[in-house]
């Protein structure tokens, strides 16, 4: 029997677990997908960082709080929100780690805003005081269901997904700014937030900001995390 590829997933702090669930549905797609779920703390040294990357052969970035905007360079803005820097801290640690190989990553929700700074991009702190005229990102509805359109751009997301169209979940209120060097933005929402972006030529290095593990019921959230998994 062939072994399953094993998926390093972030693990949420203990403040954030009722909200962003990492052990329930994460997992789950996971092991629905074909892989085995490996729950991850905080990664404390660029040294344990190599070492649990090369333990795995995947790895998941998980939703949750924001960013702190020391990691960013920055001061806090208007609408920064409950940071936890412990996270920031190692997820960077480890996303940087993949980065240096051709490692198959997949962010997800705050995890494609780590994946957008670790590789140099920028975020918004609060699209709501930073950008005019945007949609509301955060649902009022169960996560489950979908709140918004998007569009998928000419990819490799659409080469997995086969659509142009997609109807997704929304939870944030920050968003990648600038699209790091040799990625390409894969996903927009109507207001013009990006949604996704994705490393040019990269086995599977993508991140989307809506909760996909979530929608359970959409056939684009089944063929992302299959996707995914088969790359690993």
């Amino acid at each position: 029997m062939a072994q399953k590829p094993i998926i390093g997933i972030t693990v949420a702090h203990c403040t954030e677990e009722l909200k962003t669930f990492p052990r329930e549905f994460y997992v789950e797609r996971v092991r629905k997908a074909g892989g085995q779920p490996f729950l991850i703390p905080p990664i404390q040294t660029q040294e344990e960082a190599q070492a649990v990357i090369n333990l795995l052969d995947g790895l998941i970035l998980t939703g949750g709080g924001d960013i702190a905007p020391s990691f960013l360079g920055e001061q806090p803005k208007r609408g920064i929100e409950g940071c936890i820097p412990e996270r920031d801290q190692g997820e960077l640690l480890l996303t940087w780690q993949a980065l240096q190989s051709d490692f198959p990553l997949l962010g997800i929700c705050r995890g494609i805003q780590v994946l957008a700074v670790a590789a140099g991009g920028t975020i918004y702190q609060d699209i709501r005081s930073e950008c005019s005229h945007t949609l509301e990102h955060s649902q009022t509805v169960p996560r489950e269901y979908a709140w918004h359109e998007v569009k998928i751009l000419g990819s490799q997301l659409k080469d997995i997904l086969n659509s142009d169209k997609i109807q997704v979940n929304s939870f944030h209120h920050q968003a990648v700014d600038k699209v790091p060097d040799s990625f390409i933005q894969n996903a927009a929402a109507p207001d013009g937030i990006i949604e996704g972006i994705e490393k040019l030529g990269a086995r599977f290095c993508m991140g989307v900001q809506w909760h996909p593990e979530a929608l359970k019921t959409e056939e684009h959230s089944r063929k992302l995390f299959e996707s995914f998994v088969q790359s690993c």
